[in-house]
């Protein structure tokens, strides 16, 4: 039985449930449940609800770019950021990429990891998120206010962090941790151990409640993918637009397969399809 069949799941606060054919199977770990139930039988409208009211709490903050300048090329530098969807650190910095319009490789290091948190303490020394590394200039860091400072200094073209995204971070940036039951922090389990030959892309911004869901199941998979942030007045949108035709987000490509939507719920379910292992 593929991991793309419809299973019917209870969760508390102790331990999750697993009821197939009248059996109960307790999962030790009330972070992990099988995602494809996102569109089989978890009910989407709450799924959308929790991250629409995520958003909300780190409002305005990840939304739109700041570079209102007379470039039209956007800015491409080889950036690759290892991080975890649920970390609030890492969503100060993910908020800062989208103001910036800066695109980056991520690296989702969910507990559980299988390779990426080892290439972090293997590269910086200690096992910490976020972590950046800027390939253009041999510099990485950790610490996400160091981080945010150093990516508006150097891309910034002058402009500040928006008032608030530094220090907001302590007060309001666990909200979307606890509103989404700390979706997008652990490996699931039955995720595919080889990687696949060509990273994924994802066009996204950071606040978008859609796009946020796909990120969570990325990180959980542990699939590495470019990130190309397209957030309000992104010097991206043209790349969004001759890809899709359209300037609404998420919006996915897996170079692998040929395979591109922009609809959250046919991008979770083929994600599970594709890169988790069967269940028998």
């Amino acid at each position: 039985m593929s991991s793309a069949q419809a299973f019917l799941w209870r969760r508390s606060f102790s331990t999750t449930q697993f009821h197939y054919r009248g059996r109960q199977h307790p999962i030790p770990n009330p972070y992990l449940t099988i995602h494809i139930s996102y569109v089989h039988v978890c009910p989407m409208p709450c799924q959308v609800a929790t991250s629409s009211l995520a958003t909300l709490s780190r409002f305005p903050w990840g939304t739109k770019s700041k570079l209102y300048t007379s470039l039209t090329t956007p800015i491409t530098p080889n950036l690759h950021l290892f991080e975890f969807e649920a970390c609030p650190f890492c969503r100060r910095v993910r908020e800062a990429l989208t103001e910036l319009d800066l695109s980056v490789e991520v690296y989702p290091c969910p507990k559980g990891s299988v390779r990426h948190r080892e290439v972090v303490t293997r590269t910086g020394g200690k096992e910490q998120f976020p972590f950046l590394i800027d390939q253009n200039c041999g510099v990485s860091m950790y610490e996400s206010g160091d981080i945010v400072k150093y990516l508006f200094e150097r891309y910034g073209e002058g402009t500040r962090p928006s008032l608030g995204l530094l220090e907001s971070t302590i007060l309001t940036g666990w909200m979307p941790t606890i509103l989404r039951a700390g979706r997008g922090m652990t490996l699931w389990e039955r995720s595919r151990l080889d990687l696949p030959p060509v990273k994924l892309e994802l066009f996204s911004y950071e606040n978008n409640p859609y796009a946020r869901i796909v990120r969570e199941a990325l990180c959980e998979l542990e699939l590495p993918y470019t990130l190309q942030n397209v957030g309000e007045g992104s010097r991206r949108i043209k790349l969004l637009l001759d890809a899709s035709g359209t300037k609404e987000v998420p919006y996915m490509i897996d170079h692998n397969t040929g395979f591109q939507s922009g609809d959250y719920k046919m991008i979770l379910s083929y994600l599970f399809e594709t890169y988790s292992t069967a269940i028998v």
